[in-house]
């Protein structure tokens, strides 16, 4: 509803609002494996690749499903487990996330280059990286993956405390190994980094919307912002004194609504106010309510958010 608030006449616009809902999701269960512990399911490309190699040992159970995530600046395909991110790349491929270098991203201690060029009697060294893997870490990687499963390691060994207990542990660009010597006296178990990753991630701030209301022009509107149900209250300035003054409104989807009155401007070139009452349902978005002088031609435009 759009008023005049000089004079009793109103008019009540009937937005018309077309909404096309054109969401087709397609459900299939055929292919899906699913987990109790995690109630989560996997299915696809990201199955096969989880069951080919290693399963729940090597990626644990699934902690959420497979959605879009942004990952180093690429929109694909993403499926968080307990230890691992298995991401779907634009050619099909599933490969694993880089959990290692995010975790330590994560705990403020990004890796550096190490010193090894060439490894020492027993140990994997990498060019790449500058670090070397040794004994039962070594072993393991070289047994149970190599880079396409680990990456290259992004430290060396050393000491860290998890859950309270310390261990020696080592990361990789896509894993953190741990020796654990509670297990048959001495064992090599991959970290649960696709949890911790997942849970560390700092959700993005919400925007606030009302803080994305264009400036108005030589108008003014109060409130500038409100949910369905909120009457606003416009003026616009800088017309010839006494003169009529057109009225209309811009929705969202640019659809142009005029009044079926005038207000008039007073004696410093301003208009009369005027209010305009969202109803409940309306459009969503940015609304203009422009006013513009019958003689002088001029405009001025309040803009306000229907949020």
């Amino acid at each position: 509803m759009l008023c005049r608030t000089s004079m009793i006449t109103s008019v009540m616009f009937g937005l018309a609002l077309l909404l096309t809902t054109a969401s087709v999701r397609t459900a299939s269960a055929q292919g899906q494996r699913c987990f109790p512990e995690t109630n989560q399911c996997m299915s696809g490309p990201i199955r096969g690749y989880w069951e080919k190699n290693g399963g729940l040992p090597i990626f644990g159970f699934p902690i959420s499903d497979q959605h879009q995530e942004t990952v180093e600046g690429r929109a694909i395909q993403v499926q968080w487990f307990e230890r691992d991110r298995l991401e779907i790349q634009a050619d099909g491929t599933v490969t694993a996330g880089r959990l290692g270098v995010q975790r330590l991203e994560q705990k403020g201690i990004p890796w550096q280059r190490g010193n090894k060029a060439s490894p020492d009697h027993g140990c994997i060294a990498s060019a790449e990286t500058g670090h070397q893997a040794c004994g039962a870490f070594a072993k393991y990687w070289q047994t149970k993956g190599y880079i396409t499963r680990f990456g290259f390691p992004v430290t060396d060994e050393f000491q860290e405390t998890l859950n309270g207990q310390s261990y020696s542990v080592q990361y990789f660009e896509r894993r953190r190994m741990e020796w654990h010597t509670e297990i048959n006296g001495g064992t090599v178990l991959l970290g649960l980094l696709g949890r911790e990753v997942h849970d560390d991630v700092q959700p993005p701030q919400p925007v606030d919307i009302c803080t994305q209301v264009p400036e108005s022009i030589n108008a003014a509107v109060k409130p500038n912002c409100g949910p369905g149900g909120t009457v606003f209250a416009a003026i616009g300035g800088g017309f010839y004194a006494g003169e009529n003054i057109g009225v209309y409104v811009t929705a969202p989807d640019q659809t142009v609504f005029g009044a079926p009155f005038h207000v008039q401007a007073d004696s410093g070139g301003t208009s009369s106010v005027v209010t305009f009452s969202s109803q409940p349902g309306f459009p969503l978005g940015i609304y203009a309510i422009s006013f513009e002088g019958v003689k002088s031609h001029n405009k001025a435009i309040a803009y306000l958010r229907v949020k």
